[in-house]
C-alpha cells in the first residue's frame, strides 16, 4: 500500500534548492561514482576464477564457514557449485573482508610455498579493488560502525529502481517541507534523520556484515517533517491499494503512526526483505522529533501564511478523484465513461491507459484486446510502468502477435531493464518468427546478453552474444 501527500503543489516562490541540491547530488554519484562498481567486480571475479584461485581457496572457505557455524550458508553454497553457479560463490568470497583477514593469518599452512608467492600479492590487489566498491567502502555496515559511514551511506543506492523510488518521495514531499521550515534547517534535519536511521538500522543487528546503502531514514524524515509541519491540518492524500486507488483528507499527524506501524510490521514479520524496515523507522521518529523540538523552541521559523494556504485544485486530479471513487464503489460503467472521457480530452497517457485496461479486463468484451495493444505501445515509460506493463503482456499471449515489428522492438529493448528478462526472451523469439530484418535485433540481443550476465547465466549470456554477432554480421552483408 502506498499513502503519499499531495497537498501542496511546487512552487517556485519558494524555490526549493536544497531539494534540488539533494537531488542532483544522489543522481551524481549513482551515475558517476557507482557505476564503475559492476564492471570492477566483474573484472576481479573473472580474474580470481581465470587464475585458478577458487579451486584452491573454496576448501580453506568450507572449513572456515564450519568453524563460523555458519552451515545453512555453506549448504547453499556447495548447492550452488553442484548447479554450476560458481560465480555466486565467488563473489560473496571476493567480499568477505573476515574471511581474507583469516586467509592472510593462515595461508601458508594451507598452500606450498611456490603458490603462496604467487597468489599473495595478487589476492591482496584483489581484495583492496572488491572493498573500495561503493556500498563496502561506504556503506554502513552495523558490524564496523564508523560516524562517515552514517553520513556517506545516505547518498548511494542499490540499484536505478531504488534510486529513482527514494527521489520520487523526496521531491513529493521535500519541496513543501523546505518551504515550511527554511532551506539550511531543511539540510540539517534531513542529514540528522538519515543518521538516525542508520542508527536505528545497526542496532537491530549489531553484529551484521551487510552494508546499508539509501537515502530511505533521511526520506522517511522528510515525509515524518511533512505531517508534522501539517500537524492536525488536514490535507489531501492520495493512496494505492492493490486494485483501489484515489485521493481522501485526513489530519496529516493521523498518518504518522501508520507509517511508522507499517516499517515495524514489516520488520517483524517480512524478515526476507533487503528493505531496511527499521531504517525507515528510524527516520521517521527522527523527523517528527526535529520538527517537534522546532516547534517547542521557536515556532516563528515555521512559514505558517505558506503552511496554511489553500492548494488550488488541479482540474485532471478532480477528475481521477472522481473515477477512481466511481471504482471503489463498483460503478465500472461510469467510470469507464469517464476514463474515455479524460483521454478524448486531455490525450492517452500511462496512467489513464491502465485504468481503462483494468476496468476492460473486468468484462473483457470486445475492446479489451485493443487495451492491452494499446499500453503495450506506449513510449517512453518509467521503470515501475514497465514493471505493469510486463503483467499486461504475461496476461495476453494472445496479442503479442498482433504487434507490429517496430512496436515490438520498442517494447523488448523496454523489457531488458526488468530483474527477469523473460519476456524480452519472448519479444525477441516473437521478431525472430516475424523474420525482422531490422539493424536493431542485434542491439537487442546484445542488451538481453547483459541482462542474462547481470544474472549471471553465462550460458544464456553467450547465446545472446552469438547472436548478436550473427545478426550484425548479417546486416553487414546486405549493406554490401
Amino acid at each position: 500500500m502506498i499513502i503519499v501527500p499531495t497537498e501542496k503543489q511546487l512552487d517556485w516562490r519558494h524555490a526549493p534548492l536544497v531539494l534540488c541540491g539533494l537531488v542532483f547530488i544522489n543522481v551524481m554519484v549513482f551515475f558517476l561514482y557507482q557505476s564503475s562498481d559492476t564492471p570492477k567486480l566483474f573484472d576481479v571475479m573473472t580474474q580470481y576464477e581465470n587464475q585458478g584461485y577458487f579451486e584452491r581457496e573454496w576448501p580453506v572457505f568450507e572449513g572456515y564457514l564450519k568453524a563460523q557455524n555458519e552451515n545453512e550458508l555453506l549448504d547453499e553454497y556447495r548447492t550452488a557449485i553442484n548447479d554450476d553457479d560458481t560465480a555466486t560463490v565467488i563473489g560473496d568470497m571476493l567480499m568477505r573482508a573476515d574471511f581474507y583477514g583469516y586467509l592472510k593469518q593462515n595461508a601458508r599452512a594451507h598452500f606450498n610455498p611456490d603458490f603462496y608467492d604467487e597468489w599473495s600479492p595478487q589476492r591482496e590487489l584483489m581484495h583492496k579493488r572488491v572493498q573500495s566498491v561503493s556500498y563496502i567502502a561506504n556503506g554502513l555496515t552495523p558490524a564496523n560502525l564508523t560516524i562517515t559511514s552514517l553520513f556517506t551511506h545516505q547518498f548511494l543506492h542499490g540499484d536505478i529502481m531504488h534510486l529513482l523510488g527514494n527521489m520520487f518521495f523526496l521531491i513529493v514531499c521535500g519541496f513543501a517541507v523546505e518551504a515550511a521550515i527554511g532551506h539550511w534547517r531543511f539540510l540539517a534535519f534531513y542529514i540528522l534523520s538519515g543518521v538516525a536511521g542508520g542508527l536505528a538500522h545497526a542496532a537491530s543487528d549489531w553484529s551484521s556484515t551487510v552494508p546499508l546503502v539509501g537515502a530511505s531514514g533521511a526520506i522517511s524524515g522528510v515525509m515524518a517533517m511533512y505531517l508534522a509541519v501539517f500537524r492536525w491540518k488536514k490535507i489531501e492524500f492520495f493512496y494505492w491499494f492493490f486494485f483501489f486507488v484515489g485521493y481522501f483528507r485526513a489530519p496529516a499527524l493521523l498518518i504518522l503512526p501508520f507509517y511508522i506501524g507499517k516499517e515495524i510490521y514489516s520488520y517483524q514479520f517480512d524478515s526476507g526483505s533487503n528493505v531496511a524496515f527499521m531504517a525507515h523507522a528510524g527516520g521517521f521518529v527522527a523527523g517528527a522529533t526535529l520538527i517537534g523540538i522546532a516547534w517547542l523552541l521557536n515556532k516563528s521559523v515555521f512559514n505558517n501564511t505558506y503552511i496554511e494556504s489553500e492548494q488550488v485544485g488541479n482540474p485532471r486530479q478532480r477528475q481521477l478523484a472522481e473515477i477512481y471513487e466511481n471504482i471503489e464503489r463498483f460503478r465500472f460503467e461510469k467510470a469507464l465513461l469517464l476514463v474515455d472521457g479524460l483521454i478524448q480530452q486531455q490525450g492517452q497517457d500511462f496512467e489513464l491507459a491502465m485504468v481503462r485496461y483494468n476496468l476492460l479486463k473486468i468484462a473483457r468484451g470486445e475492446t479489451f484486446q485493443q487495451s492491452a495493444l494499446t499500453l503495450l505501445t506506449l513510449p517512453l515509460l518509467t521503470p515501475e510502468q514497465i514493471k505493469k506493463l510486463d503483467k499486461v503482456w504475461q496476461e495476453n499471449p494472445e496479442v503479442h502477435s498482433q504487434l507490429n515489428e517496430q512496436s515490438a522492438l520498442k517494447l523488448g529493448m523496454q523489457f531488458t531493464a526488468l530483474e527477469n528478462p523473460s519476456s524480452a526472451e519472448q519479444v525477441f523469439n516473437e521478431l525472430l518468427r516475424m523474420k525482422s530484418g531490422s539493424p536493431a535485433l542485434s542491439i537487442f540481443a546484445t542488451k538481453l546478453a547483459a541482462s542474462f550476465q547481470r544474472l549471471r547465466d553465462s550460458q544464456k549470456k553467450a547465446h545472446y552474444e552469438s547472436l548478436a554477432a550473427q545478426l550484425t554480421q548479417g546486416a553487414e552483408r546486405g549493406l554490401l
